[in-house]
């Protein structure tokens, strides 16, 4: 594993535990939206995952290397 690789995993790491930690918050306020978090904070939110990938690149970030979450109610059932 090269220097970039440990510091993306390093990065993911601190993004996840960020979502954890801000999880109820994060319900409370964008419940039923996509979220983008990168370095332990939250760059960008919307409804649509379009719009949201959009304002992440008109950052110039490469959502690549950012967490993308949806947050869905609890009550929410997914079929795949």
């Amino acid at each position: 594993m090269n220097k970039a690789e440990l510091q993306e995993l390093i990065q993911v790491h601190g993004d996840t535990e960020y979502l954890k930690k801000s999880y109820n918050s994060l319900m409370k306020n964008y419940m039923k939206q996509y979220i983008a978090i990168k370095n332990g904070n939250l760059i960008a939110h919307h409804k649509d995952i379009g719009v949201l990938l959009k304002s992440i690149r008109d950052k110039r970030i490469d959502p690549a290397t950012v967490l993308i979450e949806f947050l869905h109610p609890k009550d929410m059932r997914l079929i795949l």
